[in-house]
């Protein structure tokens, strides 16, 4: 029987629909894994010997950092030093008005480079700079330690070798206990004067602190600012994320499966779309783990105990990656706190989040969760190694 003239138009319709369909499928990765040159630095983290000074670098790039701003740049001196800058323009605004998430990032990536310096046969010292955090800082980069490199002999390090394992887990987390040991050896990470770090296992504390992480979520979805400054790091589609190769994407956010595939194929998510999501996420699986922290200094706006904090993090984040322990930043309560002191406002969080602590004489600036996850993580984007270096007269 011959095809009517609509039914020849209704099928050719439908193949294009069919065609733009799977065309949006490949053009925004929904069954993809990350891939390709945005995740090529943690294969090539250990650099090669002809890189000289440059080498501990490409460990320095894969350190953690909030919302993946990355807001280092390095600068090689001669052939015996290393100057880090804090590339303040990667900000995230009303989120960190003080820059001091940014510093602690920048803590960890020096972290990084240490390890890796003493791998390669390097000696570091790291000379911070003295400072106090302000408000809303100019964009300009600017230095914040500078890092000597002695010879040295080479050395192995277990947590150097965590480095291109170590990912922030945003998923589910099994209802398994961490043995006394294992939370002795992760709170030890803490081997700075000005830092302490403070393991909750605990079920009412647990509850406790868990109920502020979701009250501070729903603080900070409620601020406009807040929320926007939040979502200019999100990416979603596959393009997305080979643009700029920094950012949250959707892939490593914690969602159920169904919920990235879908993200991923529809248009790109509006800030209150994203905020729900994660407010949900938040309330139904971050805040449940057999651990929760905090990292606490002396003074929450000091540059170097900023530094040190954030080297703190990264030795616990390694550490906890040997161990086959899973961790994820949960710090929205300090970031209220911040905020609350941007705008002039009445701030319970710090009392609330020391409370819970019970320190005295000190200040958090760090929240977390430790556990056994249902899911390994996927790496986040990265920017090369070129992109991060600081040219001699840079403006």
């Amino acid at each position: 029987m011959a095809l009517s003239r609509r039914m020849l138009i209704g099928a050719g319709a439908g193949g294009i629909l069919a065609a733009g369909l799977g065309y949006r499928i490949w053009d925004r990765g929904v069954f993809a894994a990350p891939s390709g040159e945005p995740y090529k630095p943690w294969d090539t983290w250990q650099g090669t010997i002809v890189d000289g000074l440059a080498r501990p670098l490409h460990a320095a790039i894969l350190a953690a950092n909030p919302h993946d701003t990355q807001p280092w740049l390095f600068e090689i001196n001669a052939s015996d030093s290393i100057t880090v800058y804090a590339d303040r323009i990667r900000n995230l605004g009303s989120f960190d008005p003080f820059r001091r998430e940014m510093h602690l990032g920048l803590g960890c990536a020096i972290e990084n480079l240490v390890r890796a310096a003493q791998v390669y046969g390097y000696t570091p010292y790291v000379r911070p700079v003295a400072g106090k955090l302000t408000l809303a800082p100019p964009d300009e980069p600017k230095p914040i330690a500078h890092i000597t490199m002695d010879p040295g002999q080479p050395s192995r390090d277990e947590l150097f070798e965590a480095i291109p394992n170590r990912h922030t887990n945003r998923g589910a987390y099994l209802d398994r206990a961490l043995t006394h040991d294992t939370r002795a050896y992760l709170t030890n990470q803490a081997t700075d004067n000005d830092v302490r770090i403070v393991l909750l296992d605990d079920p009412h504390a647990r509850a406790d602190l868990a109920a502020l992480i979701v009250d501070a979520t729903q603080r900070i979805i409620a601020d406009p600012t807040m929320s926007a400054d939040s979502a200019r790091w999100i990416r979603t589609g596959r393009r997305e994320v080979e643009d700029h190769r920094d950012g949250i994407s959707i892939d490593n956010a914690g969602l159920p499966p169904a919920t990235v595939m879908f993200g991923k194929l529809m248009p790109d998510l509006g800030a209150s779309t994203q905020d729900s999501y994660w407010l949900d996420n938040t309330k139904s699986t971050q805040v449940h783990a057999p651990v929760l922290g905090m990292i606490l200094v002396k003074e929450r706006l000091d540059m170097a105990q900023s530094l040190a904090a954030g080297r703190a993090w990264q030795r616990l984040h390694l550490a906890a990656t040997t161990l086959g322990v899973a961790a994820q930043p949960l710090n929205q309560p300090v970031e209220c706190i911040d905020r609350n002191v941007q705008l002039g406002h009445p701030d319970n969080y710090q009392a609330a989040l020391l409370k819970l602590a019970n320190q005295t004489g000190w200040q958090p600036t760090f929240v977390f969760r430790l556990g056994y996850a249902e899911k390994p993580a996927l790496p986040s984007p990265r920017r090369p190694l070129e992109d991060v270096m600081k040219a001699s007269g840079y403006a």
